[in-house]
C-alpha cells in the first residue's frame, strides 16, 4: 500500500508545484494575532516508546504520570530532535531557522533537547509536505500543512508514516490531557472530540487555548466619516448601502468597501451571515449544509452585485493581492480610499497612526442583517487548535517518541506554559499586583525596532503551534478602546456552527472521496462568486452555476459530511 500511496503523494506534490509556479509572483501581507490505508503500523509501538528513548525517573515506562509532575531537563544528555514545520511569517526577516531565536535556545537549555527545524520554502509548504512522505527519511515530528495528509490522520497512521499515540499521550502527556478535558468540560465537548480521529485514535497533539477567544477579526468602518455624514452605526443591509453611498459621495471614497478577491470573507463569514449562510459548512438543527449551494448564497451575491454596480465596492477587488480576506490593503485604508472592510483588531492602532488628525478613526461594527436587532448563528469563537493543521505527529521510525511527547507536555505545565507564552520573568514579562503576567517594553516597544508580532514570535513560542496558548497575551499591545471589538462581534450564538469537515475524523476512503469532489466544487465557487458580483457573468446564469456544482456531486459531499458530523457528535 505504501507504493501506491507514495505515487499519489508524488503526483500531488507535482501538481501543487506546477500550480505554485503558475501563480507565484503576487504580493503578500503578513501579520500575527491573533488528516492511509496500509496496515504496516506496528501495534507494539502504540503501547511502548520506541527503542533509544530514555525514561525519566518520575515517569517510568508503563506508568501514568500525574498532571503537574515534571522533571527538567527531560534528558540527562543532550539529544537532537528533528521537526518539519513552516517558518513563522514574523521571523522570516530575522532568522533563517527558528532554532536560532532566543526562545528555542532557552528551551534547549531547560530541556536538553536541541530542535532541528526543517522549514519548507515560504509558499511551497504544501508541495514540501507531500514530498516529505515520498522520502525514506522522515523527521521525528511532523506538523501537518494545508489540508493535511490525503485521507486524514487515520490514513497516515495506517500507511505506516506516523504513530498511533492513543495509549502514549495519556501516559506521557498528563498535563495536556488534563487541559484538554478541563476545557471540554468547561466550554465545549467538541474540543475533546476533535482530538481523536474517526476511528478513535490520537494521531497528533495540538494547540489548546487556555480559555476561549472571541472573533479577532471583523468589520470596521470609519467612525469619523459616520460623524461627518450624520449617520448612526449601521445595522441592516439598507443602513450599509446608505453609509457606503455617503462615503462615496461625501468623503471621496473610491472603494467605499473592500472585498476579498474571492468575493467573500472565508475566515469569519462577515456579510454572508446576514443571509443565513457561510461560505463553507454549517448545520441547521443537525442537518449539514454547504453555504454556496444554498439560496442564501444567491441573495448574498445579488446584493453584492447591486452594490458593485452602484460603485460601493472596490472596483478592483478581483485583482487584490491580499492572501486572505482579513488582511485588507493597508494603503487603501490609510489613504482614505475606503471606509469599510474586514480587519484584525490588533492592526487598528497601525492604521490610525498612519492617518493625520483624530486617532479614533476606526470602529468595529456588527455584520449587517436583514432586520435591525437580528443576530446570526455562526459565531466564530476560537475554542481550540486541536486540529491536524496545528498538531504535531511523531514519525513511526523516531527513536525519541517518549522525549517528543514529554517535550510537548512541558508546554502544558504551569511553568512551561508561562515560559512559552511570556518568556523570561524580569526580561520579557513581569507579574502585576494581581500576579498576572504582562509583557515588558522589550516585547511591546522593542528597542531593536521589531514589531510586537515579531518580538512575540522571537522571544516566545511562535503562535498557532502546539502549546497551551494564552491568546490574551496579545492584549498587552492593543489599546483598551480597540478591545471593545470582542463585545461588538460576539453578539450571536454558535447554534448553526460546526467543525470543519477535515476535523470530523472521516474514514480515509470517505475523506478521499470528499476531497476529490470539493476540489472541483470549491474551484467553481471561487471562480463564479466574484464574477457574479462584478458582472463578468450575469446573475441570469446563477442556475447554471448550481447545475455545475451539482454535476460535480456536491450532494454526495453533503452526505459524506453529514455522516461524519453525526459520528463526531456521537463520540
Amino acid at each position: 500500500m505504501k507504493t501506491t500511496k507514495l505515487l499519489a503523494l508524488v503526483l500531488a506534490a507535482l501538481l501543487a508545484l506546477s500550480a505554485f509556479t503558475a501563480c507565484s509572483g503576487g504580493g503578500s501581507n503578513s501579520t500575527s494575532t491573533a488528516g492511509g490505508d496500509s496496515s504496516t503500523a506496528s501495534t507494539d509501538n502504540t503501547s511502548e516508546p520506541a527503542a533509544g528513548g530514555e525514561t525519566s525517573e518520575e515517569t517510568p515506562s508503563g506508568e501514568t504520570a500525574e498532571p503537574g509532575e515534571f522533571k527538567l531537563p527531560i534528558v540527562d544528555e543532550k539529544i537532537e530532535i528533528t521537526v518539519f514545520d513552516s517558518m513563522d511569517s514574523n521571523l522570516t526577516a530575522l532568522v533563517d531557522n527558528m532554532n536560532e531565536t532566543p526562545f528555542f535556545q532557552q528551551l534547549e537549555e531547560k530541556t536538553n533537547i536541541h530542535i532541528v527545524f526543517d522549514h519548507p520554502a515560504t509558499g511551497n509548504e504544501t508541495t514540501a509536505y507531500n514530498l516529505l512522505f515520498a522520502s525514506d527519511d522522515l523527521p521525528d515530528m511532523i506538523r501537518h500543512t494545508g489540508s493535511g495528509y490525503p485521507g486524514g490522520l487515520d490514513a497516515c497512521i495506517d500507511d505506516g508514516y506516523i504513530m498511533d499515540l492513543t495509549d502514549l499521550v495519556p501516559e506521557f502527556c498528563p498535563n495536556y490531557m488534563k487541559a484538554l478535558n478541563d476545557f471540554a468540560d468547561t466550554y465545549d465537548e467538541n474540543v475533546r472530540r476533535s482530538a481523536y480521529t474517526g476511528s478513535g485514535r490520537i494521531g497528533a497533539v495540538g494547540q489548546l487555548m487556555q480559555r476561549p477567544q472571541g472573533p479577532w477579526a471583523g468589520l470596521y468602518v470609519r467612525g469619523d466619516w459616520l460623524e461627518k455624514c450624520g449617520l448612526d452605526v449601521p445595522e441592516t443591509f439598507e443602513d450599509w448601502e446608505e453609509m457606503l453611498t455617503a462615503f462615496k459621495d461625501e468623503c471621496g471614497a473610491t472603494a467605499p468597501m473592500l472585498l476579498a478577491k474571492t468575493g467573500y470573507d472565508g475566515v469569519f463569514n462577515n456579510l454572508t451571515m446576514g443571509f443565513g449562510v457561510t461560505p463553507a459548512w454549517y448545520q441547521e438543527n443537525g442537518t449539514v449544509k454547504f453555504g454556496p449551494a444554498e439560496e442564501g448564497w444567491r441573495e448574498y451575491v445579488t446584493t453584492m452585485h447591486d452594490w458593485y454596480e452602484k460603485g460601493l465596492i472596490d472596483p478592483d477587488f478581483m485583482a487584490s493581492t491580499s492572501p486572505v480576506s482579513i488582511l485588507p490593503d493597508t494603503a487603501m485604508i490609510t489613504t482614505g480610499h475606503t471606509g469599510a472592510f474586514v480587519g484584525i483588531y490588533t492592526n487598528v492602532a497601525m492604521w490610525e497612526a498612519a492617518i493625520e488628525g483624530d486617532e479614533d478613526n476606526f470602529i468595529p461594527v456588527y455584520t449587517p442583517m436583514k432586520n435591525a436587532g437580528d443576530t446570526h448563528h455562526f459565531q466564530q469563537t476560537i475554542l481550540s487548535g486541536a486540529t491536524p493543521t496545528m498538531g504535531l505527529s511523531i514519525s513511526e521510525g523516531s527513536e525519541y517518541v517518549e522525549e517528543c511527547l514529554k517535550l510537548f507536555d512541558y508546554t502544558f505545565t504551569e511553568e512551561g506554559a508561562l515560559f512559552c507564552n511570556y518568556g523570561v520573568e524580569g526580561d520579557t514579562f513581569e507579574f502585576d499586583e494581581n500576579g498576572e503576567p504582562h509583557f515588558t517594553d522589550k516585547i511591546k516597544a522593542n528597542e531593536d525596532g521589531l514589531s510586537f508580532a515579531q518580538a512575540q514570535a522571537y522571544f516566545t513560542f511562535p503562535p498557532a503551534r502546539p502549546v497551551y496558548q494564552a491568546w490574551f497575551r496579545e492584549l498587552d499591545s492593543v489599546p483598551e478602546k480597540d478591545v471593545v471589538c470582542y463585545d461588538v462581534w460576539s453578539r450571536g450564538d454558535n447554534s448553526m456552527a460546526m467543525p470543519a469537515p477535515g476535523d470530523l475524523g472521516m474514514a480515509p476512503e470517505l475523506y478521499t472521496e470528499y476531497s476529490k469532489i470539493m476540489a472541483d466544487v470549491q474551484t467553481v465557487v471561487d471562480e463564479k462568486t466574484p464574477q457574479f458580483i462584478s458582472g463578468v457573468i450575469s446573475l441570469d446564469e446563477y442556475d447554471a452555476y448550481l447545475e455545475t456544482i451539482n454535476s460535480f456531486n456536491v450532494g454526495r459531499a453533503v452526505e459524506i459530511v453529514q455522516e461524519a458530523y453525526d459520528a463526531f457528535m456521537a463520540r
